[in-house]
């Protein structure tokens, strides 16, 4: 009678145990997904905002050189993004916008000194580019047929 007994207080601890892994389990488990997706969204953001801060750093360096300079590198596309010059209060701007997972938008600012155009013409002012490894991207002084210079971003 006294082994039944301690079997049966060990059935309900091994009970009172399951129950609980299983309560704690369903309110845990969601807010551990909540977070990895905010980690990824977050990762997304410092990806392309780092592909912005890379073409932003070459354009200084063509910027501080001589016109006519040209500069070949290779830069990492993390996501498919329209990578776009802006003139907002007299700063220029290299700009993307990426969407998070709940349909919101996030935009990305990196300040460039100068105006940039993109594909050798002077009046695109946007760049589609695809997630790929990498582009090789030229970055060079233009003159437009107006004589107005800018820095110009290729990606090939």
């Amino acid at each position: 009678m006294i082994k039944d007994y301690k079997g049966q207080m060990s059935l309900e601890y091994l009970l009172i145990f399951f129950v609980t892994i299983i309560i704690l389990s369903a309110v845990i488990l969601p807010l551990l997904t909540d977070s990895t997706e905010t980690v990824n969204e977050i990762t997304d953001a410092v990806k392309a905002k780092n592909t912005l801060v890379e073409l932003a750093s070459t354009v200084n360096m063509v910027y501080s050189s001589d016109t006519g300079t040209v500069k070949m590198t290779s830069i990492h596309i993390p996501s498919n993004m329209r990578i776009e010059y802006k003139y907002t209060n007299s700063t220029h701007y290299l700009y993307t916008r990426i969407t998070l997972k709940d349909n919101t938008k996030k935009d990305l600012y990196v300040q460039v000194p100068c105006k940039i155009t993109f594909n050798d013409n002077p009046s695109y002012y946007y760049n589609y580019v695809y997630d790929r490894w990498y582009y090789n991207v030229e970055v060079k002084w233009i003159t437009s047929n107006s004589g107005e210079k800018s820095i110009n971003i290729k990606f090939k």
